[in-house]
């Protein structure tokens, strides 16, 4: 059994300072455990385990899925696509799809998919209080450092305190750890210091992509950044194509959103000039991965796939 507590946080929606995914109060009534836990939105007193967890953005799924915690009703893998994430699809059989819930969440299919703990992110503010209403609801954000870097591993550990599940996770981040090791020391004998560059291909736009969003590219596996390089003030910058030579990357990670701006751009004597496509290296990337995925299984599948297009074809 769990019951929400209408306790919010102050005006700005968030917890008192440090006090995110920690345990305020627990006790034992009987065999049953009654923790209060405090969170992005305010607190909910959770008492027990739950058994049937809703989860309203891709990446709280992944971290779910992780923990060996199958939701029972999870968001499809984005605005475009009616699915779940590919990569987390296999482990979700029983999950019900809520479809997409940003910016309107679908009040009426999460009443229905009968939550006894509904995971929030950030993005359902302006629906927590009815949320509440539907089941006891706890709210997340990704953890960003003071550099503006969003933290994988530390996100982990928020949601895993959120569920008492934190050796857990310590021992599923130690596992990450070694595989990064093992891949940085790959990565940097066949590249050395040659730059990298995320870059998403729009219907209109090119969009660049700093350190905020792919801590495991300029993080755990140290990548060198072009010598213009986005700061973290945003997750991207807007690029004209003429800047491009400017930033001439030697490998780019390709996000293509619209294949006729593709075929486009490749035709531009502007493009065919930069380090990387002169030297076969431009690597394109999936969405739901690199862009909608963050977590223990997304970013393990990341690792291998930039072993597989830097490593495996080098």
């Amino acid at each position: 059994m769990i019951r929400s507590m209408s306790n919010r946080a102050g005006s700005t929606g968030m917890p008192p300072e440090g006090a995110e995914g920690t345990e305020e109060a627990e006790r034992t009534e009987g065999t049953v455990n009654e923790r209060t836990v405090s969170h992005l939105f305010g607190e909910t007193v959770v008492i027990g385990e739950p058994e049937r967890i809703a989860v309203l953005h891709p990446w709280i799924a992944d971290y779910l899925l992780s923990l060996g915690i199958v939701p029972s009703a999870a968001v499809s893998a984005g605005p475009n696509n009616d699915q779940f994430s590919w990569y987390l699809d296999d482990h979700m059989q029983g999950t019900m799809n809520l479809g997409w819930q940003i910016p309107e969440a679908n009040l009426e299919l999460i009443l229905e998919s009968d939550p006894d703990l509904i995971i929030a992110s950030q993005n359902q503010e302006t629906v927590y209080d009815q949320l509440t209403q539907i089941a006891p609801t706890v709210s997340i954000a990704p953890v960003v450092d003071e550099d503006g870097i969003r933290r994988m591993r530390d996100t982990f550990q928020t949601l895993a305190r959120m569920l008492d599940k934190e050796q857990e996770a310590e021992a599923l981040i130690e596992k990450y750890n070694n595989q990064v090791v093992e891949l940085e020391q790959q990565v940097s004998q066949v590249i050395g210091d040659e730059s990298v560059m995320f870059l998403r291909l729009m219907e209109k736009e090119l969009r660049y992509y700093g350190p905020s969003l792919f801590e495991v590219l300029y993080e755990d596996l140290g990548m060198t950044p072009p010598s213009h390089f986005p700061d973290t003030s945003s997750s991207f910058e807007v690029l004209s194509i003429e800047m491009l030579p400017e930033v001439n990357p030697d490998h780019i990670f390709l996000l293509v959103e619209h294949e006729e701006a593709h075929s486009s751009i490749q035709e531009l004597s502007i493009w065919k000039q930069l380090n990387a496509v002169q030297n076969n290296q431009v690597y394109r990337v999936d969405y739901d991965l690199w862009f909608q995925g963050f977590g223990p299984i997304a970013n393990e599948l990341t690792l291998q796939d930039i072993y597989e297009k830097l490593i495996e074809n080098n």
